[in-house]
Parts: structure tokens; sequence; C-alpha cells
């Protein structure tokens, strides 16, 4: 199998889908399943002059050229050409230029524009000399899943927000605040993700306002560190779990992602409301403890008495309460670990009053 390289402009391209010399929908390709919006972000790509991935066409007996690689990207191309969608001129990072476009569809645009967005190149590779299998073999490796996940898709967000973050998971590490600690490692950027959705929640200073994927990376885009009280929060609760970790049963504990946000949120906002230096040994001590109350009630050990004693140090029916917010918590996926406001404000204000 042979693959020819090539550099055609989009106009060129353009014109041999409208002459079907340049088939889009052989019959080994899906429908076409972009959003408007994925179409427009390629759209914007292209009047950016960013890199868009090369095309791979296989040419048959007829001389025509199948698309195998790039049908996505090519009816995009060719329904702006076509007036089907408009520019999305908000995309972020902002660009001026492109943000006096917005609305516009391609007849719309001034002849600059137009000529600018024909004579853009895509590299195209022309596959020849192949065997029956060849072909498909390459369209599954050049599609295998490599799925990232949102932290590392953040990753690639340059700026200070990005290095902030890593200097906090640093401290993390530094700390003992590791696999052995929580029970899973960073794999992943699972750190990374934490301490993200750690700061952006005390930033916002409320536990209404749901923290998603889409919200952290605009944060990222921004490219603007989080406050200096923020970190500061974020660094005292990373240091007293560390700290303290002595006094943890990590056996006990269970961390998962969505719990070891938990108490990072829990200890940081413990930190901004005391008016006290909060003693590492009692955050230790009751972390442990609340591990073991719930370990010894999910195995019906525990009875009234332990129930008392905890509702003397917390408030009325305190051990119920937190407990079945923890519960839920615990199974929980870290983007809905705060699903419920009033009751993560009530675990707070309940723990916070027994340290």
């Amino acid at each position: 199998m042979r693959l020819l390289p090539s550099d055609p402009d989009i106009e060129t391209i353009v014109g041999r889908i409208k002459e079907s010399s340049l088939d889009l929908q052989p019959n080994f390709q899906r429908g076409e399943v972009w959003s408007v919006s994925k179409k427009q972000r390629l759209i914007d790509s292209i009047l950016r002059d960013w890199h868009v991935p090369p095309i791979h066409v296989v040419v048959d007996k007829s001389s025509r050229h199948l698309v195998l690689d790039g049908q996505q990207r090519l009816v995009s191309i060719r329904d702006f050409v076509e007036d089907v969608f408009a520019i999305d001129g908000k995309i972020q990072p902002n660009d001026r230029d492109i943000e006096r476009l917005h609305g516009l569809r391609f007849s719309e645009l001034s002849d600059e524009w137009k000529r600018k967005f024909n004579q853009f190149t895509l590299r195209l590779f022309r596959i020849t000399d192949y065997e029956p299998s060849e072909p498909g073999e390459l369209f599954f490796r050049l599609n295998q899943p490599s799925a990232l996940t949102s932290a590392e898709q953040r990753n690639s967000f340059f700026g200070n927000t990005r290095e902030q973050i890593k200097e906090l998971v640093q401290l993390m590490n530094r700390e003992g605040l590791d696999a052995k600690f929580w029970g899973f490692s960073n794999a992943r950027m699972a750190y990374d993700d934490i301490i993200a959705r750690t700061c952006l929640i005390l930033e916002q200073k409320t536990l209404k306002k749901k923290v998603t994927s889409i919200a952290l990376a605009d944060r990222y885009r921004t490219g603007q560190e989080f406050s200096k009280e923020v970190e500061y929060l974020v660094r005292s609760a990373i240091q007293l779990l560390g700290q303290s970790r002595s006094q943890i049963n990590a056996e006990l504990s269970g961390f998962n992602k969505a719990t070891a946000q938990s108490w990072l949120v829990f200890v940081a906002t413990l930190v901004g409301n005391s008016s006290n230096d909060i003693h590492k040994r009692k955050v230790g001590l009751f972390l442990d403890a609340f591990s073991r109350m719930r370990v010894e009630i999910s195995r019906g050990f525990l009875g009234s008495f332990e129930f008392e004693k905890f509702d003397q140090a917390f408030g009325e029916s305190a051990g119920e309460l937190l407990l079945q917010i923890y519960e839920d918590r615990s199974t929980s996926r870290v983007a809905d670990v705060i699903r419920n406001p009033s009751r993560f404000c009530a675990l707070v204000v309940l723990l916070g009053h027994g340290i």
C-alpha cells in the first residue's frame, strides 16, 4: 500500500466534492454526525490558520477518491461553503477579527476572508496499490479510541491556572497524600482534577453552582491564577491532612475521587471559617473516627450508644445525618459530589462545630 501526499486548497477540494470525484459517502462510511458547534470549531480553526488533521482517501479502480478518514471535516467545510451554518465568533480564545464575523455565513464574508478560507490547504493522502484488507486496517488504526480525561484535556491550556494547580498537586505529594493515602494514583491526572474542582468551588463561594468540566476548561482558558485566599485555603487543607495522616487508617477511610474532594473542600472551608488554628491531630482523629463509624454501621455493629456520643459532640442526630450524606457522596462521581448543596452545607457546619 502506498500513501501519496498532496496539499490541495479548500477551493480545490470543494470543487472535487461538487463534481463527485471526491466521494464523502462511500459504503463503508458512517453518516454525517458532527453537531453544528463541532463544525463551527473546525471552521474557526481554519480561519485562525491552525492545524487540521490530514485527510485519507482511497483511490478506486475508476480513479475516484473515496474518503477513508476525514469525512466529518470535509462535510463541515462543504456545509459552511454552502451557507448551511454561520460562524461562531465567540469561540475561546477570543480573536477580535473573528469575533467581527460572528453570525456571518460564507456568502456574506468579504472577498478577503473568502480568499483566505479558500486558500487554506489540507494535507491529503491518496492510498493506492493496496491489498483489499489494508485500507480498513489503516482506518481502524487511525480511529483507535484514545479519549482524554477532562483533566488531561485541560492540561493543554498553558498559563498560570495550570501551573498553580500543578504546584498544589506537588505539595500534596510532598505531604504524603499519594496513592498509599488516597487509595488511587494520579493516573489520568486524577489529583489535578480534584484540586482544580476544589479551587473553583472555593472561588465561587457556593455549593449551589455545579462544577462541570466545561466550567473548569473555561477557567483554565483565562490563564489567571486563583486568588491568594483560595490558594491559601487549599494549601492549608492539604497540609492539615498531610500532617494528620498518621492518625488516619487509610484502609478504613475508603477514599475515592468524590470523597477526597469532599474532605479537601471541608477542611479548606473549616480553615476559612475558624478564628483559631485547627489542631492537626484533631483533624486526623476525627476523620479516622468518622471512617470507623461508617464501616461499623455498614456492618450493623454501631449501636445507639455510639450515636449518642457522636450527637453530644456534633448536635442532635448529627451522626445519622453525616453518615447519610457521606455515604451518598462516596458513591458519586466527582463531578456530582456536590449534587445536594444543603446536605453538604450541613456536613461542613456539623463537622466544623465538632472540631
